[in-house]
């Protein structure tokens, strides 16, 4: 296993890697562009600066000093450029191809030991290129019939793309526009892309007017060399409006033949670099070329795929054991069956060996999406007028990448959850003598085969007789049932079930907590919550670590076969018939003092005995259910075996109990067990 550190800064070259190679080619973009037309798109350098930006915040992190400080110079730099501050030309050019090169030179020594190379020429040189005063402006501009509100409410940088557009002899329009709030941003975003090859929508704007029909309307200010007609044509306004916002008589800053003549100019070139020998400049060409980091990225399909071949591989295996069993006692194949065998344990060894590797590939840090929640859940406090402290721990833990995927969602919806039914508003937390800021903590950890997230957080906690009584509204239980505390939590995880008074902009909406359940066991994982009122509430996910390979335990029940994972099962025993005992017509155990509820696989499965016989002894398989236990009764324990879990049809897939189905030697398949479908019907306990 690599540490930690070890890790990280391997991760960071593979980014650092395809940043500086998007850079490289956005740069050369943006040179063709100026070549062309003597300017360059904002998106262009908006997506250089970006870029460069993520490269100073992977840097900072690991503490990278010279990357850090190489970036965030020229981050500067191509902020006043993007500003209009400083004009992005040849020398611009040249500093930004300079600063690329020091700074792959020390990713590609990073990955060597650390930061070696000298980074004070290129300091200076971005440092005298972000002092260089702005090119004088060409005076007088036309005016424009745009509110002086209008133009307040203009970023800094759109003020500086309007007069960039003027500078260049555009003609400056104002469309409005009005949509149907089902599909509002997906037209309004069409519209925006349609309008940007022909110009440069500079800003949206919302319109409040309330003499408009229903739906939302923006109004955007788009700068183009295309007239009224032209852009009514490319926008295919029809219920809009298209205003040309230059006064009548008003004349560009530059006409069209005085913006062609620009155009046909001959760039000055940089002076050339000192003439090197030719042997050194391929040298340093291929190495511009070659890759930084060894990381290959693989889709997860694929993975899959080869998993999928490890597992027929591990059945062509047990066959070859089969046979040399087979030779057992045939005294003239004794020989061949010795080298079949010492043969076949060497493929057992390479097998586990390229298991292991592939596992490993497809596991990924949980702290990949660790920052994105952190986004969502501050975003998320900010909409509930709450203050929220969040906290990440346990980033580095690794776990299935397919499975990291689709755990994104729960953990969303148990975010919103915490933050606007859990933590209270600031008043109600004052008079509960907590601070003003609650506290919501994310936190990751292995156990055993399995990886557990708890979301915690320190608010009002579940309210039993609340919980209670939305139930018996809904319909979900009775008014007469009687719950213990562990039967009414689980009645958040009802279909429809919501607690909140209001629908708002962070939940209420009757989804939510059921959709987290049934997102984790089909993901052969369980979930469970605590909770102590006035203190807060924990949700509790235990998942595997993955789904491409696991150890199972092979049973058999009326001569059938069923694999049940090794990470749900607790202990296995023999028991008699007799044994068994009945508390409320179901069959319990007596478990070391313990109720143990249990569950018979024929009866659950409606298997039949072909010889119609009782059994004088039975095995009892203990399974978890989230935090709690039952026993399943099956006939005989056939051994463990590492199985590959393939996807069933609509037919057996809808069955509660089934997870899937893998294959035994001589290409028999068998069905997987999921316990915590098969258990759900039982009153599990806890052990």
């Amino acid at each position: 296993m690599e540490k930690p550190q070890v890790k990280a800064i391997k991760d960071f070259i593979g980014e650092a890697e395809e940043i500086l190679e998007s850079l490289s080619e956005d740069a050369e973009s943006a040179r063709s562009q100026f070549e062309a037309g003597g300017k360059i798109r904002p998106d262009i350098i908006n997506k250089i600066f970006r870029e460069m930006h993520s490269l100073k915040g992977l840097a900072s992190m690991l503490a990278l000093e010279k990357i850090t400080v190489v970036s965030h110079d020229m981050e500067s730099l191509l902020d006043k450029v993007r500003m209009g501050k400083v004009k992005f030309g040849p020398p611009i050019f040249e500093i930004l191809d300079e600063s690329r090169k020091v700074l792959r030179q020390l990713v590609v020594e990073v990955g060597q030991g650390g930061e070696k190379s000298g980074t004070e020429d290129i300091l200076a040189k971005i440092s005298a290129a972000s002092g260089a005063p702005p090119k004088p402006k060409d005076p007088p501009k036309p005016k424009l019939r745009l509110e002086e509100e209008t133009l307040k409410s203009f970023t800094e940088y759109e003020e500086h793309r309007l007069k960039e557009n003027l500078e260049e002899g555009n003609n400056i329009f104002a469309i409005q526009v009005g949509y149907d709030f089902t599909d509002f941003d997906t037209r309004l975003r069409a519209l925006t892309e349609a309008l940007n090859e022909k110009g440069e929508v500079i800003s949206t704007l919302p319109v409040m007017d309330p003499s408009l029909p229903e739906g939302i309307h923006f109004r955007l200010i788009f700068g183009t060399d295309l007239s009224e007609a032209g852009v009514k044509a490319l926008s295919g306004v029809s219920e809009g409006t298209v205003t040309n916002l230059l006064e009548a008589g008003g004349e560009s800053a530059e006409p069209s033949a005085k913006k062609e003549e620009r155009k046909n100019e001959p760039l000055r070139e940089a002076e050339p670099a000192e003439a090197r020998e030719e042997g050194a400049a391929v040298s340093d060409e291929a190495d511009e070329i070659k890759g930084i980091s060894n990381t290959v990225k693989v889709d997860i399909l694929k993975l899959d795929e080869v998993m999928g071949l490890v597992g027929e591989l591990g059945l062509i295996r047990a066959s070859f054991r089969k046979i040399a069993d087979n030779l057992a006692g045939v005294e003239e194949m004794e020989e061949t069956r010795q080298d079949l065998v010492r043969h076949v344990r060497s493929m057992e060894k390479k097998l586990e060996e390229l298991q292991r590797s592939i596992i490993d590939i497809r596991m990924v840090p949980i702290g990949q999406i660790f920052t994105k929640l952190n986004r969502t859940a501050r975003r998320l406090a900010r909409q509930s007028g709450k203050e929220v402290s969040i906290q990440l721990f346990g980033g580095e833990t690794e776990l299935d990448k397919r499975i990291m995927d689709e755990l994104v969602t729960p953990l969303v919806h148990l975010i919103r959850n915490a933050i606007d039914h859990g933590l209270e508003p600031t008043q109600d937390r004052l008079k509960a003598g907590k601070s003003t800021e609650g506290s919501l903590a994310i936190s990751a950890f292995h156990r055993g085969n399995s990886i557990v997230i708890e979301v915690t957080d320190d608010g009002k906690g579940l309210d039993y007789e609340k919980i209670r009584k939305v139930a018996v509204e809904r319909g979900i239980i009775s008014e007469s049932a009687l719950l213990s505390p562990e039967e009414c939590l689980d009645l958040i995880f009802q279909p429809g079930f919501s607690s909140a008074d209001k629908v708002t902009e962070v939940s209420g909406r009757g989804v939510g907590l059921d959709a987290v359940k049934t997102t984790v066991e089909g993901l052969k994982g369980s979930i469970s919550v605590w909770t102590e009122k006035g203190k807060g509430c924990t949700f509790q996910i235990i998942l595997p670590i993955t789904l491409a390979i696991i150890q199972s335990l092979i049973v058999r029940c009326c001569e059938q076969f069923f694999a049940i994972p090794i990470s749900s099962i607790v202990e296995s025993f023999r028991i008699s018939p007799e044994e068994i005992e009945f508390v409320d017509q179901k069959e319990v155990y007596n478990l070391r003092g313990i109720t143990l509820p249990i569950m018979r696989l024929e009866n659950r499965f409606a298997l039949k005995r072909n010889d119609g016989r009782a059994l004088s002894s039975l095995f009892v398989v203990v399974a978890k259910r989230g935090d709690k236990v039952a026993g399943i009764i099956v006939d005989e324990l056939e051994g463990e075996q590492e199985t590959v879990i393939h996807p069933i049809g609509q037919k057996l897939g809808h069955i509660p109990g089934i997870a899937g189905a893998t294959e035994i030697g001589e290409n028999q398949v068998i069905l997987v067990i999921d316990t915590a479908g098969l258990l759900a019907p039982l009153e599990a306990v806890r052990v």
